[in-house]
């Protein structure tokens, strides 16, 4: 549950890691991630600069376009890859999952 208390604070977040972990050679935009993942842009992208911050991705701009546009690569070490693994895998057991849910309900709600 450490994994989870570092990396997984939004079930955005869960769903944005879980996304680049299964597609790790994504380039990818904020909208592009918004649409994969099947959330708005707007929530995104708080979420994917909380992942660059933590050395899980990394961002290019491309400044070749008259508004500078973001994208996104996975650059997770392979520890945290393992780790990864390791949490998208007791999520398929519906207790661990259950278990996961509620932490980050917890989570969600102290924000409120």
């Amino acid at each position: 549950m450490e994994f989870v208390d570092e990396y997984i604070d939004h079930f955005v977040a869960w769903d944005v890691l879980a996304y680049f972990h299964e597609n790790q050679e994504a380039l990818e935009k904020p909208s592009g991630i918004a649409l994969e993942v099947g959330r708005q842009v707007d929530v995104v992208t708080p979420i994917l600069k909380s992942l660059v911050e933590k050395g899980v991705l990394a961002v290019e701009i491309d400044t070749a376009v008259e508004t500078e546009e973001f994208t996104y690569r996975y650059i997770a070490r392979a520890e945290f890859r393992d780790k990864m693994e390791e949490f998208l895998s007791a999520t398929r057991d519906r207790t661990n999952r259950l278990a996961i849910v509620g932490i980050v309900l917890q989570k969600e709600a102290r924000r409120l």
